[in-house]
């Protein structure tokens, strides 16, 4: 375990980027709640933007930043990957009684590429993944004296995993019915019972530490009736999908049939709630966070894997006796050379791609705008939650504006196809500086930009920092009000 926990960390030094909005967002936020709490105002109503409690992670999130940057809350996800790890070792060990079962399933999950992203992105769904790989490995245990105490524990888990983030829920139903399914036909009922009390108990409590109608709306929100911001055809999103994870499912599959009696009906459960995330994905024609959520089904599918990989391994045994060590050398040799260019390569390659998919030039882009912060300055950003957390508090939230919504003198823009508003403030230079990157809001960024050139000299473009992402290059660019205090200043830092 030790080797394959420090092949996780030793692969996911290489991916490095600047933050992502999602990781501002989460961190911002845990910064609005603690000044909240500190001065005694008003909780913001940030509920419906964020997929999770806004008591929980975030504020989590905020402290780790506080204390250690944007490494410290990426720090932190590692080590919850690790302890994903840990746990999906523990559920294949047990599960399939077999020590190498849990190994090669712990090997397969952390050379993944959902799995090596999470554990450098710094949102909350590392410690999700943690919770439910957890309360998976918990309630396999079937230990005479440990089983009730760890179904509780596996209630516990998963119920604070759907609260960090509500779309785990998906895998509440798998953790019950595995609870039942452990134990002998009997008393099954009475464990899965004991840990449905337990998450209910526990999702009470964490709901009511917050505020239970915003948790509600939010959950609405962003998870029940999220609307599509990447569509595509279902037969692309189900081979995105099968590239992140189909090989691990399909070594999966044989352990349906391999298991003993007594756990091939768990085998059978799990191996189906694995195929719930990219299938709702499918039935939503959904790209955006499919490559975060195949991590979750991938510690179900891993911990099956593992199981496969002991039974061919057992079986190879039967068959080649000592004196065979050529052959039996051999084929390990092959075996290992598969696993690494069949599985940990690719893997490596797809999560180098998946941190590529944002600018690298984030950081110096808005910090350019350090010269034009102050009280009076206003800011107009595809994705402002940046520029408050490079920034902090010389360009708060107040400051800034998104495409998203914007009530300028009697007009109101609440989509991103409203941009009379916007070009309106840009007339009038409401606006001490522009930043745009040409990203997701393309068109929205398009009509800023042409507005901005005809406001020509009111406006100059100060800056443009050039980009690479994984699809093609781009470029932010800083536009500038030129009577701004400080607007000489901005791009000849």
């Amino acid at each position: 375990m030790l080797v394959i926990g420090a092949g996780l960390w030793m692969q996911t030094r290489t991916l490095t980027n600047d933050a992502f909005v999602d990781e501002a967002t989460y961190i911002v936020s845990g910064q609005l709640l603690r000044d909240a709490a500190q001065t005694g105002a008003e909780t913001p109503p940030i509920a419906t933007y964020l997929s999770g409690a806004p008591h929980l992670y975030p504020r989590l999130a905020a402290a780790l930043y506080a204390r250690g940057g944007l490494e410290g809350a990426r720090v932190f996800s590692l080590a919850c990957i690790l302890v994903a790890v840990i746990a999906v070792y523990a559920a294949a060990g047990v599960l399939f009684s077999s020590r190498v079962a849990g190994i090669a399933a712990a090997a397969l999950f952390s050379v993944q590429a959902p799995v090596l992203f999470l554990a450098r992105f710094a949102t909350y769904d590392a410690l999700a993944l943690a919770l439910v790989a957890v309360a998976l490995a918990a309630v396999i245990d079937r230990g005479e004296r440990t089983r009730w105490l760890t179904a509780v524990l596996a209630g516990v888990c998963i119920a604070t995993a759907v609260l960090v983030k509500y779309a785990s829920l998906l895998y509440a139903p798998c953790i019950v019915i595995v609870a039942s399914l452990v134990m002998p036909p009997g008393s099954r009922w009475k464990r899965g019972a004991v840990t449905l009390a337990a998450a209910l108990i526990t999702g009470v409590a964490l709901a009511l530490a917050g505020e239970p109608r915003e948790l509600w709306s939010g959950f609405v929100t962003t998870t029940l009736s999220r609307s599509v911001t990447s569509g595509g055809r279902v037969r692309d999103i189900i081979l995105f999908a099968l590239s992140l994870g189909g090989a691990t499912a399909v070594l999966a599959l044989p352990a349906l049939a391999l298991a003993a009696a007594r756990v091939r009906w768990i085998a059978v459960t799990i191996f189906a709630f694995a195929l719930l995330a990219p299938l709702n994905h499918a039935r939503l024609h959904e790209f955006v966070s499919l490559h975060k959520h195949m991590a979750f089904a991938l510690v179900l599918w891993a911990t099956l894997a593992g199981g496969a990989v002991a039974a061919l391994c057992a079986w190879l045994v039967r068959r080649w006796h000592a004196r065979q060590v050529v052959i039996s050398v051999a084929v390990a040799a092959a075996a290992v050379a598969i696993f690494v260019r069949a599985i940990v390569v690719p893997g490596a390659e797809a999560a180098y791609r998946l941190f590529r998919y944002w600018p690298d030039s984030t950081r110096v882009a808005y910090l350019a705008l350090a010269p034009v912060t102050g009280p009076p300055a206003h800011f107009l950003s595809e994705e402002p939650d940046l520029g408050t957390l490079y920034l902090g508090r010389r360009a708060p939230v107040s400051q800034w504006v998104h495409p998203y919504y914007f009530d300028y003198d009697g007009q109101r823009a609440q989509t991103p196809t409203d941009v009379d508003p916007y070009r309106r403030a840009i007339r009038d230079g409401y606006f001490t500086a522009v930043l745009l990157r040409f990203g997701p809001q393309r068109e929205w960024a398009t009509a800023v930009e042409e507005e901005l050139l005809r406001a020509q000299p009111r406006y100059r473009l100060a800056a443009r920092f050039p980009f690479e992402l994984a699809d093609g290059a781009g470029a932010y660019q800083i536009w500038v009000r030129v009577d701004a205090a400080g607007a000489e200043r901005v791009g000849r830092q």
